[in-house]
């Protein structure tokens, strides 16, 4: 076991580089403060680079010293030799503020092999479903402890942040005066402008975090403007993770303090709870070891999904675990709202695409099932935040799984909302869709992105929404951006791609999917009758016939239709209406009026000097007293895709059979489509 020492413990011996003495009460809390650095580390491997780590401490004097004057020393313990000399001390004076802080600078990475690392695991503990152990790497990032902390409080704080102190150290620590309550702050430096500066409690440090970037980077913002890392080892297990904290909240007998006293120096101070940091850091021992102690769920977005985490599939995972424990705990969770009146769905969909189809889709049913509403609309507040359902929100941000999500879970007026700009979702989709193809830097994250935003919009189209509400170029003002003016082409284009491709297909599938089950049964009797034991049959009366048989079923079975209006086709729309009745007529008569599935398929036959196959014709075109002309499923379907083409004015539609008949076929007025039933008589469909 690899076990490090901590700048906050007390040195074992010093030595002055300079011949000034400082003050005596300086010097004292200097040699309190300071202690023994990577000593072990060090001379168990002299050799390895990244363990020579250059690392200060700063006191401040309670009395205002001139500037630049200051007192350095370098440490003479034989354990800290690996540092080779660059470990130093430093008194520096601070002109702003009189009152004493303690801060530990890392200007280099610290990689760190505690107790947890899998070389000092045993089998057992390597085979549990934890992440693998990683290096402790700290840079860029000041920590700073209260004035006047006491050597318990600091030893308890050292084991906290290196993961090499035990549950019974640590309530030893607390018998001897150690703060479990104490505020640690983290302060970025280099930063253009103001100072970050992060106050978080004990607590938090002792949450395992695995996620990229860690709570504490993400809330440090570092990684968007300024490079930097805050990574600390994980303990050995997750029980011992759960007894650290728990030794805590019991010293600490509350779990947030909500206000924070007046702290002298830089600005942008900012917190977050303990149970906000374990629910982000993907860490269910925390979350449950936390309410299991009282804390509180409610009023902290605790299922609302993070948005600057590079995700994986152990994240979303955990993620998973904790947002079905937490509504287990509160169902109301999942009904609750941020300042601006967004809920978890509009959480969902304003993360962009940085989750999986799977965890999305989960997650969204997961809520939904706990009662969060899918048409939620926040406020107005600002000409720049208009009001916006999840599905304008989802838009906005190219959150495509969500898009494809919602669309079947939404009713035709939902999806054509107006937000307060007098934008649809679709308006909002296509125009960002727009951007995107404009931008001519490609990256595997854009590209895929435009193919996501592309399927969304057909999930749209496919549920209703409406092109018209898409405003073209020449209803737009002169000033509309570039994007807006190419929306309306993004729109057809897509539109083009749902009547070419996946209509046709959507038509096969729902047909097949309705009858499929009757076809499993039919095939099930075959092999079944012949080995069934019937009685010996009874003398037929004499004037009995075959025609007292009991007929077949007049009409499908219910799973027929169920099948069919489960396609994703809405029928607010003349297309999707006209699709969904023909299939529903197709449908009950191939369930009822054929004698096999060779039937349905069809035979080859002679249409117009080919041989080609031809399915069941079960549709028929009234053409008065001449001979009714029949017709099948695909043609109707044909019909309808040319006249929606039509109604936009869209070319380009693919036929995809009888090619050599051109459209003769699929012409006919939609009054005189209908069947005709066992006597020959003409039936409308009534389709309009």
């Amino acid at each position: 076991m690899c076990r490090l020492s901590y700048p906050f413990m007390p040195a074992r011996a010093w030595r002055r580089s300079s011949s000034d003495s400082p003050s005596g009460t300086n010097a004292s809390r200097l040699e309190h403060h300071v202690g023994r650095v990577i000593s072990r580390a060090a001379i168990a491997a002299p050799d390895h680079p990244q363990i020579q780590t250059a690392a200060r401490t700063r006191v401040q004097p309670r009395e205002f010293l001139p500037a630049g004057q200051g007192h350095e020393w370098t440490v003479t313990d034989e354990d800290a030799r690996g540092s080779g000399g660059r470990l130093k001390v430093e008194d520096v004076p601070y002109i702003r503020s009189a009152s004493s802080y303690a801060a530990v600078i890392y200007d280099k990475d610290w990689p760190l092999m505690s107790a947890t690392s899998s070389a000092g695991q045993q089998p057992h503990q390597q085979q549990q479903q934890r992440p693998q152990q990683q290096a402790m790497k700290v840079k860029g990032i000041v920590i700073h402890l209260p004035p006047d902390t006491n050597d318990a409080t600091q030893r308890l704080v050292q084991g906290i942040i290196l993961r090499t102190i035990t549950p019974a150290e640590v309530q030893q620590l607390i018998r001897q005066g150690a703060d479990a309550a104490v505020y640690v702050e983290l302060r970025r430096r280099r930063i253009v402008g103001r100072t970050r500066v992060l106050r978080l409690c004990l607590l938090s440090l002792a949450i395992d975090d695995w996620s990229t970037p860690t709570v504490l980077e993400e809330e440090l913002t570092i990684g968007q403007h300024e490079e930097g890392e805050f990574i600390l080892p994980l303990w050995p297990s997750r029980e011992v993770q759960a007894a650290i904290l728990s030794a805590l909240i019991d010293a600490i007998i509350r779990l947030r303090i909500d206000s924070f006293p007046p702290f002298p120096g830089p600005s942008s101070i900012e917190s977050n709870g303990v149970i906000e940091v374990a629910v982000r850091a993907g860490n269910l021992t925390a979350v449950k070891t936390l309410v299991a102690n009282g804390a509180a769920l409610r009023g902290r977005q605790l299922v609302f999904l993070p948005r600057r985490v590079r995700t994986s599939e152990r994240y979303e995972a955990a993620l998973m675990a904790i947002y079905t424990y937490n509504v287990k705990q509160d169902r109301s969770l999942a009904t609750e709202t941020d300042a601006r009146g967004c809920n978890v769905i509009h959480s969902a969909a304003g993360v962009g695409p940085i989750y999986s189809e799977a965890f999305i889709h989960a997650f969204l049913q997961l809520m939904k099932d706990n009662g969060a509403s899918l048409t939620h609309t926040t406020q107005p507040l600002t000409p720049f935040l208009p009001s916006a359902t999840p599905l304008h929100r989802a838009a906005v941000y190219g959150s495509y799984h969500v898009i494809e999500w919602l669309c079947p879970h939404l009713s035709h007026a939902d999806i054509n909302e107006r937000n307060s700009d007098n934008e649809t979702p679709l308006t909002l989709a296509s125009g960002e869709l727009a951007t995107l193809v404009s931008d001519h830097h490609p990256s595997a994250r854009r590209d895929a992105t435009i193919s996501g935003m592309r399927g969304a919009i057909r999930a749209m189209l496919r549920s209703g929404a409406a092109i018209y509400m898409v405003r073209t170029p020449q209803q737009l003002p002169p000033n509309a951006e570039q994007s807006d003016r190419e929306a309306h082409g993004v729109v057809l284009a897509e539109y083009r791609t749902v009547l070419n491709n996946e209509l046709p297909q959507a038509v096969m599938d729902g047909v097949n999917g309705a009858l499929n089950p009757q076809r499993d049964v039919a095939d099930l009797l075959t092999r079944l009758l012949p080995l069934a034991r019937f009685p010996p049959p009874r003398p037929k009366p004499s004037d009995a016939t075959d025609n007292d048989a009991p007929a077949a079923p007049s009409r499908p079975s219910p799973f027929a239709h169920k099948a069919v209006d489960q396609m994703r086709l809405t029928t607010h729309t003349p297309l999707g209406g006209r699709v969904k009745a023909a299939m529903q007529h197709f449908v009950k008569c191939a369930a009822t009026k054929t004698a096999g599935n060779r039937e349905v398929v069809g035979v080859m036959a002679n249409v117009g000097g080919r041989v080609v196959r031809v399915p069941l014709q079960c549709f028929a075109v009234n053409r008065g007293q001449l001979t009714h002309r029949r017709l099948g499923l695909r043609e109707v379907v044909h019909k309808a895709r040319l006249d929606e083409a039509a109604r936009y004015g869209l070319t380009g539609i693919v036929k995809g059979f009888n090619t050599h008949l051109g459209i003769e076929d699929c012409q006919f007025e939609w009054q005189q489509l209908g069947w005709v039933d066992e006597r020959g008589r003409f039936q409308p469909l009534g389709i309009n």
